[in-house]
Order: C-alpha cells, then structure tokens, then sequence
C-alpha cells in the first residue's frame, strides 16, 4: 500500500498488475505446450497460404512413407495366344506381349503348332529370298562381262519370277533375254536352281 496524502491509504497497483501479468503469462505458455502435445503435425503443404486454413489434416510422415514404400510389379507369366496355357518366364522379355509369342511358340496344343509351322515357312521364304537376291548378284559380273547389264528393271523382274518359283506359283521359268536364257527350277531338296545361258554355250548355274 501506498500513503498518499492527499487521497489516504491506496493498494500497490503496479506490483498487483505485475503479479497478475507474470501468472497469466505462466498459464498461456502452459496451454500452449498441451496444445502444441495433442494438435497432429500437419504437412505445411496443406495449408492455405492465403487464409490460413487447414485444407487436410494428413499426416506428413504417414504420406512420406505411403510415397516411399516399395511396391513389387506384377509377375506376367508367358500365355499361349490359343490355349491360354502359362509357363514360368525363361528370359527378360520386353513386352508381355513378347513373352505371350514366346510361349505359343513353344506350346504343344494344335493351334500353336499351326501358328508354328507358318511361322516356319514365313522365316524359311525369307531366307531363300535372301539367297535368290545374292544368286542375282553374283550373276552381275558373268552378264556385264558378256554385254548385259543386270540391274534396274531387268534385276526386279527376274527378282520377281524367282520368288513366284519359291513361292510354288509357277513350277518353273525360262525367259530369253539378249543373248542369254535364264532358267529357274526347284530340285529335289526344294532348292532354287538359277542358271544363266550364254549364246555361245557358256553356262553359269548356282
């Protein structure tokens, strides 16, 4: 207390206030540990910058770790096209389409085998393609040497014949050009046979 002479005896106002300020002071940080202890830690991406609203209460480790868990890809067994019979993969395949090809090539069911044998006969023609544009070729320096180019139009036909003998569309092929004859024939072993014919009797056969 305070003796004021003019007004008696009055209560110590500042050391009341400070009292009651430090006690109040001590309560607000009290609560604002609890509060700090039950409020969830929330993602600082979630709030609104602009309101300060809470947009979702996740929590951000809970969703680091959603992003960080190991996920094991899903296991494509190789399946036959036909029978839809599967088998362990035997090799890194690139598509499961890829694998699905592999598996009706080695499938026993007799659709797959079908597909197998076209398969077949579709790799074996281009090889023999392959070996009919190199017979061509090598006949290049025998019909330029004697007069005859063999290139252009006249390589593109004789190309052509050849596959359509191949292909057993025609059974054989004799065609008269210039001064040679050019013959195509199937052996026995199925094999093309070309033979090239000079007019002085000189003959190159492969």
């Amino acid at each position: 207390m305070k003796n004021n002479p003019l007004n008696g005896y009055q209560p110590d106002y500042d050391v009341v206030t400070t009292a009651d300020a430090q006690e109040h002071e001590i309560e607000h940080a009290q609560k604002t540990v609890a509060n700090a202890a039950e409020t969830p830690a929330t993602d600082a991406a979630t709030i609104d910058p602009d309101t300060g609203e809470i947009v979702s209460t996740t929590d951000a480790a809970a969703a680091h770790d959603d992003e960080t868990d190991d996920v094991a890809p899903a296991i494509h067994y190789p399946t036959c096209r036909f029978c839809g019979k599967q088998t362990i993969p035997v090799a890194p395949y690139k598509t499961d389409a890829d694998a699905d090809e592999a598996a009706t090539l080695k499938c026993d069911c007799f659709d797959a085998r079908q597909y197998q044998s076209e398969v077949d006969r579709k790799k074996e023609r281009e090889e023999n393609i392959k070996k009919l544009r190199q017979r061509l070729c090598d006949f290049s320096d025998y019909t330029t040497g004697r007069g005859m180019e063999l290139a252009g139009d006249l390589y593109d036909f004789l190309l052509n014949v050849g596959t359509n003998v191949l292909d057993a569309k025609i059974a054989g092929a004799t065609i008269k050009v210039g001064r040679f004859t050019v013959k195509f024939s199937v052996g026995n072993k199925s094999a093309l046979s070309i033979a090239f014919t000079y007019s002085d009797g000189a003959k190159l056969e492969v």
